[in-house]
């Protein structure tokens, strides 16, 4: 894990997503979590040698298991987005198919039945600040999911942004409720007065303001063709001709060809449904 700025750690070695926490007074604020369990075990014990006490709250971006799957063995209560709660909690009912097609997605032969799908014990809607030293503000923000959130420790200067940020890698757009509205978010966090010199992407290596220009253009591009569509009256079946186009736009890695297609088929024919119903 890399320290990115005094009592900040990050680590972007686990399987898909990256992880973070804060040392506070007597603990730390956790950031997501690795979704395997032996990594999510790992992850808190290196958390508590290194901030000297216990993990005191788990911080969701969103809601995808990616990232919420294993947070309850961080051993602390769970904060999320509303939407994320909401998700999860519909998810409990029916957890062990729920796993089994993300471990399906995934390639994994695990059994479900040894995940645990965690309910998070507070919502948040608009803006919530753990009030420790150094505080941490978290705040709703339209992004790549229902429930999004982001969290800024204002003292470092620095911003957890989930899948609303992600560095050199395809967004996630299959889950998006409102891709205007995370532009709109994306052109406030690179004004010069919003407080973030370390950006914390859900995927991708820490950067900084410009590193989101790439994503910002590419939803813009994603709405454009999208809406040429519309325009010319075709269906959501067209957005296959655009896969091609916007898969170029990003290195894929090795192998993980069929997979990276797949996201963005999923984000295309998304954002054709969320376009249509403001056309409507």
């Amino acid at each position: 894990m890399e320290e990115i700025t005094p009592g900040v750690y990050v680590a972007t070695f686990y399987p898909g997503i990256n992880v973070g926490f804060i040392c506070i007074d007597g603990g730390a604020i956790a950031v997501d979590a690795p979704p395997l369990p032996s990594d999510a075990r790992d992850w808190r014990e290196a958390i508590l040698r290194t901030a000297g006490g216990p993990v005191r709250y788990t911080i969701l971006t969103d809601g995808r298991l990616d990232r919420a799957l294993s947070a309850h063995l961080l051993g602390a209560p769970i904060i999320a987005g509303r939407a994320t709660l909401s998700r999860l909690r519909a998810l409990r009912g029916n957890g062990v198919e729920a796993v089994r097609q993300w471990l399906r997605l995934h390639g994994r032969e695990d059994d479900p039945k040894e995940y645990h799908l965690p309910v998070p014990e507070i919502g948040v809607e608009g803006r919530m600040t753990v009030h420790d030293v150094p505080e941490a503000v978290l705040e709703s923000i339209p992004g790549a999911a229902p429930g999004s959130v982001w969290v800024r420790v204002p003292a470092k200067r620095v911003l957890f942004a989930g899948d609303t940020v992600v560095v050199g890698t395809h967004p996630l757009l299959d889950e998006a409720p409102d891709t205007g509205g995370w532009l709109q978010a994306l052109t406030r966090l690179r004004r010069p007065y919003f407080p973030a010199d370390f950006i914390v992407p859900g995927r991708g290596p820490v950067s900084g303001k410009e590193a989101t220009r790439p994503l910002s253009e590419y939803i813009q591009r994603v709405r454009r063709r999208v809406r040429s569509l519309h325009t010319a009256g075709q269906g959501r079946s067209a957005v296959l001709s655009l896969v091609e186009e916007f898969l170029n736009m990003f290195p894929v890695k090795e192998g993980e060809e069929r997979k990276a297609r797949e996201r963005v088929r999923a984000g295309l024919e998304r954002v054709f449904e969320e376009l249509a119903l403001r056309e409507t």
